[in-house]
């Protein structure tokens, strides 16, 4: 049953998070913030883990094999949750069409 639902819905983690997000707002809103005001700091939010993620980048696009293994992680990780069951071929698909562009 896990294994079809992870293949058919993915595993649930942006619900998940989205879930809290709501859970929190909601008992801030009880709190007398007004939604406006929570969407500005979750938008601040969002900046400054953009912020860090670029300090954090490394840019390996001068080294073949290594642009196309962080490719690949890349591709994997994010098909990982949508189609379990062929994650490696449509990661090699997306990766090997991204390599020929370049």
């Amino acid at each position: 049953i896990s294994r079809f639902q992870d293949d058919e819905v993915g595993d649930g983690t942006t619900s998940v998070l989205a879930s809290e997000l709501l859970r929190e707002a909601e008992k801030l809103i009880e709190q007398k913030l007004h939604p406006q005001s929570i969407i500005a700091e979750w938008r601040a939010a969002t900046k400054a883990t953009l912020s860090a993620l670029i300090t954090a980048a490394q840019d390996n696009s001068k080294e073949v094999e290594k642009f196309r293994e962080d490719l690949m992680n890349i591709a994997w990780m994010t098909l990982r949750s949508k189609i379990l069951s062929q994650q490696n071929y449509f990661a090699k698909l997306a990766v090997d069409a991204v390599m020929r562009l370049k």
